[in-house]
């Protein structure tokens, strides 16, 4: 598998609420759906993509708390929704990630 796609995962300081950088990775990404969306009467579209990384501890803070993480990639920023270790086997992470435009 190839992860040549550079990526940043920012976590908000609680106190702050600035973003800051947690960790540089590779990734291998992949669009995992889209759509339009209607919030307050506007309509939004948005893009869902996976981040496919390769297993480190430093990504267990995701785990059960993604609100505060992002992914930044290139040049926007995804919220993080979703956090899967396949059988817990620390091998990879697939971080799903959300942009809207």
């Amino acid at each position: 598998m190839v992860y040549d796609k550079p990526i940043t995962i920012q976590v908000q300081d609680p106190d702050s609420e600035a973003w800051v950088d947690k960790l540089k990775l590779h990734a291998r990404v992949n669009k995992t759906g889209g759509g339009t969306v209607s919030n307050a009467g506007a309509d939004q579209y948005r893009v869902s993509l996976t981040f496919e990384v390769r297993y480190t501890s430093a990504l267990e803070a995701i785990a059960y708390n993604p609100q505060p993480f992002r992914i930044v990639y290139r040049g926007r920023t995804f919220k993080v929704t979703d956090y899967d270790d396949y059988m817990e086997q620390h091998r990879t992470v697939k971080l799903v990630g959300e942009f809207y435009v």
